[in-house]
């Protein structure tokens, strides 16, 4: 018997984007690609944002910031491993809990957080599969990863969670794929 796996939306011309800026090797081709499969991520994209995120992960699919493959291949591979970790999470939680930082279920602060906690986790997964990619021998191994959210104030989370709920409130979204097409719209610059 076979297990069928679904395929990651647009996995190949992802991978091919980041290939033909980098020119990465067979084996970190396969490891990508394995990766992003086994996290049942649906979709995922380079974008132009119209925000200065680098990332971000829905239910749904994941998009990469068009900017991160100009900061170099550890660097971009950095972003992806922290977005793609988000799959992991809605595939771990669900998605109705990832997306409970967005209703009024729980306090703005209490959101902040625990999106904060998310947010460090995935950066920490993302600096152990770059250090994994390190001692393979695929990428450079002077790279040092930073945590980009470990000293950002849960204020500046609050704020962020504070806004994304008045613009859901206004206009009566609240299921999740409500509030995944609305961030996706939000963030992405279709220009």
């Amino acid at each position: 018997m076979s297990l069928i796996l679904e395929e990651t939306n647009n996995l190949e011309e992802f991978i091919g984007t980041l290939n033909s800026k980098f020119e990465m090797s067979d084996e970190l081709v396969i490891f990508l690609k394995d990766f992003i499969e086994n996290s049942d991520c649906e979709k995922i994209e380079f974008a132009d944002f119209k925000y200065a995120a680098l990332g971000a992960a829905l239910h749904n699919g994941v998009l990469i910031n068009k900017r991160a493959l100009y900061q170099g291949l550890e660097f971009a591979l950095f972003v992806i491993f922290h977005e793609i970790a988000h799959q992991y999470q809605y595939k771990k939680y669900g998605k109705e809990k990832m997306y409970e930082y967005y209703n009024d279920e729980i306090s703005v602060d209490e959101a902040a957080k625990l999106m904060k906690k998310t947010e460090e986790i995935a950066d920490s997964f993302a600096v152990r599969k770059i250090r994994e990619l390190q001692k393979m021998g695929l990428i450079n191994g002077n790279y040092k990863p930073i945590e980009m959210y470990k000293n950002l104030p849960e204020k500046h989370i609050a704020g962020f969670i504070s806004d994304v709920r008045n613009k859901l409130r206004e206009r009566n979204l609240t299921s999740p794929d409500e509030i995944s097409e609305y961030y996706y719209n939000l963030i992405k610059s279709n220009i």
